[in-house]
C-alpha cells in the first residue's frame, strides 16, 4: 500500500514557489502552442510572474497579437523577445542561461507514429535536460478540438515529493477561472489475480483511500481550493486512466516526471510518456523536476 510522507503535508513550502518571478515561454507560432500559452497566462496571473515570450526566427506571426493583448488587458508583465538565429534549441538554452527563469513552459507536438518520433528531432526533448529549473511540457489533445480554456483540470498524484508541485500547478490554472474544477486521482494498483470488486472491500485498500481523502481535504483547506479526490483501484495505471478520462474528459491532466539526463534514462520510456501516449482526447502537462 502506498503511503504519504510527512514532508508532503499541504503547507509544505519551498523556495521555488516563493520566488516565481520570471517564466520563459518559447513560441514558434504554431496552432498547437495555444494550450501552453494559456497555461502560462493562468500561472503568471496567479503568481504575479513576468512572462518572456521567446521567438527564434524572423517573425513570430500575427497569431501572437491576440495573446499579447490579453496579457496587457490583465496587466501581466511580459516581453516579446525575437532572436533571428538559425539554431533554435541553443538559442533557447542560452537565453535561459542568461536570465535564469524560475519556470520554463514548452509546447510540444504529439508524434502520431513511431517514424515521426524517430525521424523528427524534438526541440523540447533536447532542451529540457539542459535547463536546470522546473519545466512544464504541454501536449495538446490529438482528437478533441483544442480549447483555450482549461476549466477541467485533472492531476495524477503518485505519492512522491513532487506532489505539492503538481497540486499547486493545478490550483494556479484553476484559480483565475470562474467555475474551474480540479479532480485529483490516485490509482491503487492490485495484482491481476484479485478481482477489482473484491479488492474494494479489503481493509488495506479502505485505509489507503481514507489517507488519500484526508490528505486532499487538508490541502483544500490550506489553499482554499475545491478539489475532488478520485480514488481508483486498477490492475494497470495506463488502462485505468484511459478508461477514466474517456468518461470525464478533462481539458488537461498534470503528471510528473524526472528529467532524463543520461543515455540509459533516455532509452527507457517512463510511465509519464506511456500515459501521454494513451490519453489522446485530453491535453497533457508533464512537470519535469530537477
Amino acid at each position: 500500500m502506498a503511503s504519504i510522507s510527512k514532508n508532503l503535508h499541504p503547507d509544505y513550502q519551498d523556495e521555488f514557489f516563493l520566488n516565481l518571478d520570471r517564466v520563459l515561454v518559447p513560441y514558434g507560432g504554431k496552432e498547437f502552442e495555444c494550450m501552453g500559452l494559456e497555461l502560462a497566462f493562468y500561472i503568471a496571473h496567479e503568481y504575479g510572474a513576468h512572462i518572456d515570450l521567446l521567438h527564434v526566427g524572423a517573425d513570430p506571426g500575427k497569431n501572437i497579437d491576440n495573446y499579447l493583448k490579453k496579457l496587457a488587458k490583465y496587466e501581466i508583465e511580459h516581453d516579446l523577445v525575437i532572436k533571428n538565429n538559425k539554431n533554435v534549441t541553443q538559442t533557447i538554452i542560452d537565453y535561459w542561461e542568461k536570465h535564469k527563469h524560475h519556470l520554463v513552459i514548452m509546447s510540444s507536438r504529439r508524434r502520431p507514429t513511431v517514424f515521426d518520433k524517430i525521424a523528427v528531432k524534438s526541440i523540447s526533448s533536447t532542451i529540457i535536460p539542459e535547463i536546470h529549473t522546473e519545466v512544464l511540457q504541454v501536449f495538446p489533445p490529438r482528437i478533441k478540438k483544442m480549447s483555450d480554456k482549461l476549466k477541467n483540470v485533472a492531476v495524477l498524484l503518485p505519492y512522491s515529493r513532487r506532489d505539492p508541485f503538481l497540486l499547486r500547478w493545478a490550483s494556479a490554472i484553476a484559480a483565475p477561472q470562474k467555475g474551474a474544477k480540479i479532480k485529483v486521482y490516485h490509482i491503487s494498483r492490485v495484482p491481476e489475480l484479485i478481482p477489482l470488486r473484491e479488492a474494494r472491500d479489503e481493509k488495506e485498500i479502505k485505509k489507503e483511500e481514507k489517507i488519500f481523502k484526508d490528505y486532499m481535504d487538508n490541502y483544500s483547506k490550506v489553499f482554499g481550493q475545491i478539489i475532488k479526490p478520485k480514488f481508483v483501484i486498477g490492475h494497470k495505471i495506463q488502462s485505468s486512466l484511459k478508461f477514466i478520462f474517456s468518461k470525464d474528459e478533462p481539458d488537461i491532466v498534470i503528471i510528473g516526471k524526472s528529467k532524463q539526463r543520461n543515455f540509459f534514462q533516455k532509452l527507457s520510456k517512463p510511465l509519464s510518456s506511456k500515459i501521454r501516449d494513451k490519453l489522446l482526447n485530453t491535453g497533457v502537462c508533464i512537470h519535469h523536476m530537477l
